[in-house]
Order: C-alpha cells, then structure tokens, then sequence
C-alpha cells in the first residue's frame, strides 16, 4: 500500500504524535523534535536554531509503508547542505538513491511529489543558511567560491540541486560530532554552528577539488565501507546485548582490524567509543520519558546502575539523575 500526503499534512500528523506522546519535545523553539506517529513508522525529525542565520535539521526515521509527499513550490529565505548517510525515494520520476552524498539545494524549489520507499532507513543533516548571509560571504571572497555556486547564490542558476559530491571521511567526522553533541544551553548552539560552518567549508572545499593534502585519505574500499555501515547497524539495534568484536567482524565478513580502522576513519572513534555514544544517546531519550535510571541502565546494556551513571557522567558531565531533573524542570 502506498500512503499519499502534502507535506504540511505529514508535518502535521508528526506534530500531534508528538504533542500527544512526548510535548516536552516541542517546549523548546529553538530544539524543536518531531516523532513519527506509529502508522507511519519510527524515527524522529529534529530542528536546531543555531546562532548567526544557520539552522540545523536532523532526520532519522524508517517508514512502514511507501509513502508520497507532495511538495509545493517553495521560496525559501535560504540555501540548504545536505549531508545524506542513507536515503532512496524517487522525485518526479527520477530515482534518488544517496549513499554518504552531500548536496546544495536552492532556495527556491519547485513543486515535486517524493515517494519515500519503506523499511529504507533515512538519515541525514541539512545545515540551512540565511540567503544574505552566505551572499556576502560569496562576494567578500569572490573567485575562491566555486563558479556554480556563486551563480546559484546570486540568482543566475534556476536548478533545484547541485550535482551530489561524496562524504569525505573528515566530513562524517563532523557529521558524528553534530549527531552526539554532549553539550546543552549556549555552549551546545556555538558547538554545533562551529560544525555546521566547517561543514560548509569542506564542502566547498570538496567542490573545488583541492582537497587538503594533510586530510587523512581513505583506504577502506566500497565493500569495506558497506560492512563499517552494516555494523553501525548492528550496534544501533542490540544496545543491550551488543555481538563481541571479533563477532561483530564475522557478521558483517571483515576481519576485525579493519572494523577498528573503519569506525576510526568514519566516526571518529572506535567501535566501542561509537558504541557508548549510541548509548547515551539513547539513555538521553529514555531519561525525557521520566523512566527510572536503573530501568535505562537496563535497557542500554548496562549490568548495573553504578557503572551505567559513571559512563554517562564521563560522556557528558553530569549524572543520569541530573540530566533527568534538568530536562523535567525546562519541561
């Protein structure tokens, strides 16, 4: 069955879930997360205000069924990266399938209807940028800034998107650092503007093809990086019971010292680094729904209570108990 919406309709539909479920996710205008509704499927879209014109979107979600967003056309006051880890949907009868892709959308789109394929997991970054902003950088530096897009910013390329450029494995290093975020109030906003204009500037830097040589280059192959991915999924799903490494390597048919060599180069940390993040992570999401901290402890795969609020007071410098009074009393 295919499901058909505008998307103000779905906007709407993940707004009164959320509103019903979990309305201290809307209570923040500047952190605002929307849930999926259960007939849809499961995930979330997140939006950041950030300081300076840049907004952040985060989506993670996975749908049930194939579902068509009709868009109309739209005149938006900025232009848009998008920083695409996994996506599939066809768009006006293209096929759009983005494997780490990085993308630069206009500001103005026109009207398209989307069909998002189900069980295909979604997730991706937009960094958004005020039009005047990123304009007057463009003048201040003049021919530095790749010729496509200054004809884009100032008004002379009507295309919807540029062509898509690969993810550098310095750019999912930032993109990990966006996601996992420990820090909250203004330190958090300066964070994660700092990440998304370093973003900017890779991909910009991507564009021009003068990479910087002092960049570490990648030596995981296609395959390679396919099972680093396959094994991130692994984690993300058995938090409580996560394989061992060497078992971890076999599920997903490499050997274990390039498993450790790809969650360096794509994530920035090692599998069991990568391992706490989703963690606490999740033990963030649990402690909102005002859970008990030794039932979180328990549901992120923790053997005892002690050494589950020793590991989230190391990764983000308060207790679990803290964070949940903190979060309960802005709600």
């Amino acid at each position: 069955m295919t499901i058909t919406l505008r998307d103000d309709e779905f906007v709407q539909l993940l707004q009164d879930e959320t509103q019903s479920l979990q309305p201290e996710l809307l209570k923040n205008p500047r952190d605002r997360t929307l849930v999926l509704p259960s007939c849809l499927g499961t995930g979330y879209k997140r939006d950041i205000v950030l300081e300076r014109d840049i907004s952040l979107t985060l989506h993670h979600y996975q749908l049930h069924e194939d579902t068509i967003i009709s868009h109309s056309k739209a005149q938006r006051d900025c232009f848009e990266f998008s920083f695409i880890d996994t996506g599939k949907a066809l768009v006006d009868e293209y096929l759009f399938q983005a494997h780490q892709d990085a993308l630069f959308q206009n500001s103005d789109m026109p009207a398209a209807e989307v069909l998002q394929y189900a069980d295909q997991r979604f997730l991706a970054v937009d960094v958004h940028i005020e039009k005047s902003v990123l304009a007057t950088m463009f003048e201040a530096y003049g021919e530095t800034v790749p010729p496509e897009l200054r004809s884009m910013v100032a008004g002379n390329d009507d295309r919807p998107v540029l062509p898509p450029l690969k993810i550098q494995p310095v750019m999912q290093q930032l993109l990990q650092k966006i996601w996992h975020c420990p820090y909250e109030g203004l330190t958090r906003s300066l964070f994660l503007e700092a990440k998304s204009l370093e973003l900017i500037g890779l991909y910009l830097q991507e564009t021009h093809g003068d990479r910087n040589p002092n960049d570490s280059v990648s030596k995981l192959q296609a395959a390679d990086i396919d099972s680093i991915r396959n094994a991130q999924n692994i984690l993300q799903q058995n938090l409580n019971a996560p394989p061992s490494l060497m078992e971890l390597a076999r599920q997903v048919g490499i050997n274990d010292r390039k498993l450790k060599q790809g969650f360096r180069e794509l994530f920035d940390t090692t599998v069991f680094g990568y391992l706490t993040q989703q963690r606490m992570e999740r033990a963030c999401q649990l402690l909102t729904q005002e859970i008990s901290v030794s039932t979180v402890a328990f549901l992120v795969g923790y053997k005892s209570p002690t050494a589950f609020s020793g590991a989230f007071r190391r990764t983000l410098g308060i207790t679990p108990k803290a964070y949940q009074m903190s979060k309960s009393r802005r709600a």
